[in-house]
């Protein structure tokens, strides 16, 4: 059988290598008419290969070829269309195939722009290609199978969701677009024009920050929407790996601007864009070559490939040593060095981009741990709480800059100026620390990051609004800050103030839990084509608003056999706070018999239903206990709420007195017709949970039967800020996607 995506992938191979070679010889050539022609139709030819190769594998899943081992493993006839194409780069090998397929073309684009830098920025762009291909042919979607399997494994149901489908491939546009800086970079060393690059590169530098910065805020958002632990954000490794290039990328464009505008870090903004795509190719192989298999729950296993990864870093550091080193002392410095002021623009742009490095170096060495302690020990990682510990004074830091520095001008600055400005920073300070004081002392680090934030919130609100004013290709910067300074605030309220409480919720009666009035409806079963999933209906009340929240538990025949059992939870998103609902745990149905003595464990605030009763243990009396100061006897109460046959609910005291010679409790008569009784015999109030023991004619005989209703545990939650928090990362894709307008032209 001939394998058409396999040859098409040898021969886009074949064809940046020769673009390559022949990008090469113009380099050392002038007026190499014919050798820059060859090297422009054959990238052509790689980009309509490389198109060709996805499209071969696209048509591959939707026909259900599975006699292709990716195919096989990663798609299935049952899955809808949107899933089997996301299926494309659910996996290492389609992953790959995705990032030179958008790489290839972004080239295009590059190579029609890049005008008199051509052969020397194509050239270097061309070896990340080629990499790139060779690890595809090594890990190649179209290794066929030695029999075809019937139906394929599927998708994991986690990633069967809309934001998963489109989260891949924004990640791998930022991915191949981080190699253009680099590339300008390098050939701007090349050729030794050490300014030239700044313009051309400058746009590019913002689309690779805008784009991995939106696949960071949809993963974000997918594991917050998706996953049912409540976060957004895990300090992952994997998640790491798309950060930590994303903050290099951060400080490489204030870095570029600040070298327009004052010719100042030259030589700093060649170490950032090497720095940034670099990070990538480190962080490809943390993730790809199994190292962190163990440590992740999103990390791939080793399929051979860990060696080219180490070569590809070996050769793109090597070429970044090779032309900073030969060039070092050629790159001019400004003679406005000299004239540094520390309250001026360029000391805030470069304190943030010290914060910046430093936050994603901190960062990459906590996300490395398994790796360094591989070499040293065994292997291990670090905790969630090294990364908030080692940030949070880099982010207190950073928001301080915010609230001043867009105040700035070039240059000196006079204080008594910028006063004036300040009181923009002063009201979002007050706003921001009072209602952080409102909701309790966080403690002095999270109220200094929250009034700095608030007051970084106030300065930039006020000068987006006056850029825009003026035309709104100047506010870029304004509105980025901005959404930084909200972005802060809400995962201030949203981790510090989030309250959470787990609920049994027997079926048909309402609970209270966190100001709502909540009652499940009972389970719904539906039968799905690889398992099934089990809704969980509940009424939720607060005031006048009523509405049904569904959160459900999703049960899939996995990969290895074994069953796996997914959670997804009901968001009920509000303008202050939102509404959490995880299921945790279903107790189906039960009937077990009654026998004598019976005997009763509730919980605070618990229902059950027990026989033809409904008991609810609302909380503890313990006015008995004043007794022990007049030498008298101490007793404990329970309340109770009784009801008999859905009659009226009857308060209920059982009380258990506690003495030397040992603990004595009364029978407290049940309501209805049958003569039936329960009595306090045991209380664990640090457990907030009593055990009563049940007297009645079911029991006496030792006969009869109990129906337990089911029951549905779940995780409530109320998230404050979380508006905050995704309008900040809106705002901050928004300010860098005006960037990138005003800068292409």
């Amino acid at each position: 059988m001939i394998n058409l995506g396999e040859i098409t992938i040898y021969l886009g191979l074949i064809a940046i290598g020769i673009s390559s070679g022949c990008y090469w010889l113009v380099t050392s050539r002038e007026d190499d008419t014919l050798s820059l022609n060859v090297a422009r139709y054959s990238f052509t030819g790689f980009a309509a290969l490389m198109t060709l190769a996805s499209a071969l594998l696209m048509l591959a899943i939707l026909r259900h070829e599975f006699q292709y081992s990716y195919v096989a493993n990663y798609s299935s006839r049952d899955l809808p269309l949107e899933y089997l194409i996301s299926s494309f780069w659910a996996g290492q090998e389609g992953s790959f195939l995705l990032w030179v397929f958008l790489g290839a073309w972004l080239g295009i684009f590059l190579m029609h722009r890049s005008k008199q830098m051509e052969p020397q920025l194509m050239f270097i762009y061309n070896l990340n290609n080629l990499f790139l291909t060779i690890l595809l042919i090594k890990q190649s979607p179209f290794r066929l199978l030695p029999s075809v399997p019937a139906d394929g494994q599927g998708l994991n149901m986690l990633l069967q969701d809309f934001w998963m489908v489109i989260h891949p491939p924004v990640v791998f546009l930022g991915y191949a677009a981080f190699a253009i800086p680099f590339a300008y970079a390098m050939a701007a060393l090349w050729r030794r024009e050490y300014d030239r690059w700044l313009k051309p590169a400058l746009p590019w530098t913002v689309f690779a920050f805008c784009s991995l910065g939106a696949g960071i805020i949809i993963g974000g958002y997918w594991s917050y929407k998706v996953l049912g632990w409540g976060g957004y954000w895990g300090w992952d490794p994997v998640e790491n790996a798309s950060l930590l290039p994303w903050l290099a990328g951060a400080a490489l464009m204030h870095g570029m601007i600040l070298q327009l505008s004052l010719g100042k870090l030259r030589k700093t903004n060649f170490i950032l864009a090497s720095f940034a795509f670099l990070l990538i190719i480190y962080c490809t192989f943390l993730t790809r070559s199994g190292i962190l298999a163990d440590f992740s729950v999103h990390s791939f296993t080793d399929l051979g490939i860990t060696g080219w990864l180490v070569l590809f870093i070996f050769v793109f550091l090597s070429i970044t040593l090779w032309f900073f080193i030969t060039r070092a002392k050629e790159i001019p410095t400004s003679k406005k060095d000299a004239e540094f002021s520390y309250f001026s623009r360029e000391f805030g742009f470069i304190g943030a981009m010290i914060i910046l490095c430093l936050s994603a170096i901190i960062t990459g060495l906590g996300t490395s741990a398994p790796l360094i302690t591989r070499v040293l020990e065994k292997a291990s990682k670090v905790s969630n709480e090294f990364y908030v510990d080692t940030n949070m004074p880099l982010a207190i830091l950073m928001v301080l800059l915010l609230s001043f520095v867009p105040l700035l001008t070039w240059g000196k600055n006079s204080f008594s100026k910028l006063s004036r400005k300040l009181i923009w920073a002063a009201a979002g300070a007050l706003v921001s620390g009072g209602f952080t004081l409102y909701f309790g002392y966080p403690g002095i680090a999270v109220l200094l990051l929250s009034v700095l934030a608030g007051a970084a919130v106030g300065v930039n609100l006020h000068l987006a609004i006056k850029l825009l004013r003026k035309k709104i290709t100047l506010s870029a910067g304004a509105i980025a800050h901005l959404g930084v300074g909200l972005m802060f605030v809400g995962i201030i309220f949203s981790s510090v103030y989030d309250r959470s409480e787990k609920i049994r919720l027997p079926q048909g009666n309402f609970h209270s839990s966190l100001g709502y009035e909540l009652k499940f409806n009972g389970p719904e079963f539906y039968r799905e084509p690889r398992g099934v999933r089990l809704d969980l209906p509940v009424d939720v009340k607060k005031g006048n608003t009523e509405f049904i929240a569904l959160p459900d538990i999703r049960a899939e025949d996995s990969r290895d056999g074994q069953g796996r059992r997914f959670s997804r939870p009901y968001i009920r998103r509000g303008l202050v706070a939102d509404l959490y609902i995880s299921p945790v745990d279903f107790e189906p149905e039960r009937e077990e018999k009654v026998s004598a003595g019976r005997q009763l464990e509730l919980k605070k605030q618990e229902n059950i239903q027990f026989q033809d009763y409904n008991i609810t243990f609302v909380g503890f009396d313990v006015s008995g206990m004043m007794g022990q100061q007049n030498g008298q006897g101490v007793s404990v109460g329970a309340d109770l709420l009784v009801s008999y046959k859905n009659e009226e609910p009857v308060k209920l005291k059982p009380v258990l007195a506690l003495g030397k010679e040992g603990n004595t409790a009364e029978p407290v008569r049940l309501p209805g017709a049958v003569e039936a009784s329960v009595r306090l015999i045991k209380i664990e109030a640090s457990a907030g949970s009593i055990v009563l023991e049940y007297q009645g004619p079911a029991a006496a005989t030792g006969k009869g039967t109990e129906k337990t209703p089911p029951a549905f545990i779940a995780e409530v939650s109320v998230k404050p800020g979380m508006t905050l928090l995704w309008l900040g990362t809106f705002l901050i894709l928004l300010g860098g996607s005006i960037g990138v307008a005003r800068r292409w032209r």
